[in-house]
């Protein structure tokens, strides 16, 4: 899912998200709705390192993953991925690393979900020769070939 600042992935192996981008007011709902959809059982990764901006709301959305608000139980272990510096030392102030469930691993997450499109923007250039899938293009059998 993605909004014009903050783009968030899937991982096909587990239940996981790779976070990048802004969290702030006009993606929250992008980010509420990523984060219900990794269900309600088992545990949950999220990986940061490529977040740049996160308000509170959203750093409370993520650190509290299913387990709302009314409920005292520690619910569901939710570690957390590549976290950056600044957002570790805002969770150390207001005290929710020490949040019951959550666990740090410095170490990134990988292989998100495929993509459906053939182009993603984020793939960055196209190697040499276009892209992979049309370089094996083979010419149909009797068909013309353009003179250019």
């Amino acid at each position: 899912m993605t909004d014009e600042v903050l783009r968030i992935s899937r991982l096909d192996h587990r239940p996981a998200l790779v976070i990048a981008g802004e969290i702030d007011e006009s993606g929250y709902p992008v980010l509420l709705q990523s984060l219900a959809a990794l269900g309600s059982d088992g545990e949950v990764h999220v990986d940061l390192g490529g977040v740049e901006f996160c308000d509170l709301a959203g750093l409370r959305a993520i650190v509290s993953v299913g387990r709302p608000e009314e409920e005292a139980g520690p619910g569901r272990n939710v570690h957390l991925h590549a976290v950056p510096a600044r957002l570790r030392k805002i969770l150390r102030i207001l005290g929710w690393d020490e949040t019951p469930g959550l666990a740090f691993d410095d170490s990134p997450l990988t292989r998100p979900a495929p993509s459906t499109d053939p182009f993603p923007a984020e793939a960055g250039p196209l190697p040499a020769g276009g892209h992979p899938a049309l370089q094996a293009e083979q010419p149909v059998p009797g068909a013309e070939q353009p003179a250019w």
